[in-house]
């Protein structure tokens, strides 16, 4: 059979829309990963999110300015064996600031350096929001994390779903819905004594008090021995090394700090450095926050000059060696027995958990609690606030 002309250029025709619709049903997943879990129909009634790439959250993100190769090798190796992924997002220097762009009421007795850290928490909260990612972790590029941060992560959402109500509900997010702000990694934090907490009794990877990093706020008052971590609402902390943020609460952020702080800045004192201000926002009731105590991250610094550290202040002093503090296994400084396969170390000498193999940690179940005037009594589950959940659930819908 002879075809005709037109024939056979409506048959490349069909074949080329054909092959464009493969390469696009291909590569589609990769494209749109960080968004796919938010707007599917699936929920989340376990925990096996966490194992995956990002930690049940949408997407990972470190602060890098991009000239401290060091730091990014650092992040790139630590997220890599400890399998989850990390991306860059540019850390921002005060001369690549315009004045203009300072909001109205910075309180200029800070240094330009620590307006500058606050910018790139902010440019976090834009790529959120550009991006239109349901959640993120979003770490500073000088955070170490404990080796099985993976099954700490899962203990944490137990106790952050069971002090929202939603330990047996099917939520968007492992974590549950109803959250804007989870600190993970912080340096103080202060709970609402008010609300009720969680306590798991038996974590063992929680390090000794004495190896806890320096904290700036009191211990939370509640009943806790040595080897119990608490969960609870924050009403206010101190650091930004990591901690998650949702969709909705990166769009308050930005109008906060940023857009339109008007009026909320008079009822809220924001003109202050990010975590400052972020742990106000928590308290006012802006955003609602939830914390670990001890935190689940640490720090890591490297061998080098002191001044290698930070990148906000000027650090002066003799060459120092590899340091981690904050979390008992180290991820970074355990970095080679990890690649050898060996079991890993404490991060102190002489602590009686001295050598682990990651895979056999399992951390007990807790329990959640009230502080009463006589103590405390442990309740048997949170009422879940259907109105807030929905509030802060996020629904990204594609164009």
């Amino acid at each position: 059979m002879i075809l005709s002309t037109a024939q056979l250029r409506w048959g490349r025709v069909v074949l080329i829309i054909f092959g464009a619709a493969t390469i696009s049903y291909t590569f589609w997943p990769i494209q749109h990963e960080h968004y796919f879990w938010t707007h599917s129909q699936q929920v989340w009634d376990d925990l096996e999110a966490i194992e995956n790439r990002t930690l049940g959250f949408g997407k990972i993100l470190a602060i890098n300015i991009p000239s401290r190769a060091d730091k990014s090798d650092n992040i790139a190796l630590g997220s890599s064996v400890c399998n989850f992924h990390v991306d860059l997002i540019d850390g921002v220097l005060q001369e690549d600031i315009n004045s203009k762009s300072y909001p109205y009421n910075w309180n200029y007795d800070h240094q330009p350096s620590e307006y500058a850290a606050r910018r790139a928490h902010v440019n976090g909260m834009k790529r959120i929001i550009r991006d239109r990612i349901g959640s993120a972790i979003i770490m500073e590029d000088d955070a170490d994390w404990d080796v099985n941060i993976k099954t700490q992560l899962k203990s944490f959402a137990l106790g952050v779903r069971a002090l929202q109500g939603t330990t047996d509900t099917p939520c968007s997010s492992p974590y549950g819905d109803d959250w804007d702000i989870l600190w993970i990694g912080h340096c103080g934090i202060e709970c609402k004594e008010d609300l009720p907490f969680y306590r798991t009794p038996n974590d063992p990877t929680v390090p000794e008090p004495r190896h806890f990093l320096p904290y700036f706020r009191d211990p939370p008052p509640f009943e806790r021995s040595d080897q119990a971590r608490l969960t609870c609402t924050a009403n206010d902390g101190v650091c930004s090394s990591m901690y998650a943020v949702s969709y909705h609460g990166a769009q308050r952020i930005l109008a906060a700090l940023s857009v339109n702080p008007s009026g909320l800045a008079e009822e809220i004192n924001i003109g202050a450095q990010f975590d400052v201000s972020l742990g106000r926002m928590c308290g006012k009731g802006y955003l609602r926050c939830f914390a670990p105590y001890p935190a689940l991250t640490g720090a890591f610094r490297s061998a080098g000059g002191a001044g290698k550290a930070s990148d906000i202040h000027d650090e002066e002093g003799e060459p120092v060696g590899f340091a981690s503090w904050g979390v008992l296994y180290s991820t970074m400084l355990n970095v080679n027995r990890i690649l050898n396969g060996d079991p890993v170390y404490a991060t102190w000498e002489a602590n009686e958990r001295e050598s682990l193999i990651p895979s056999t940690i399992d951390i007990e179940d807790g329990s959640i609690y009230l502080k009463v005037d006589d103590g405390e009594r442990e309740i048997p589950s949170v009422a879940i606030d259907e109105q807030q959940r929905k509030h802060r659930v996020t629904h990204i819908s594609m164009e």
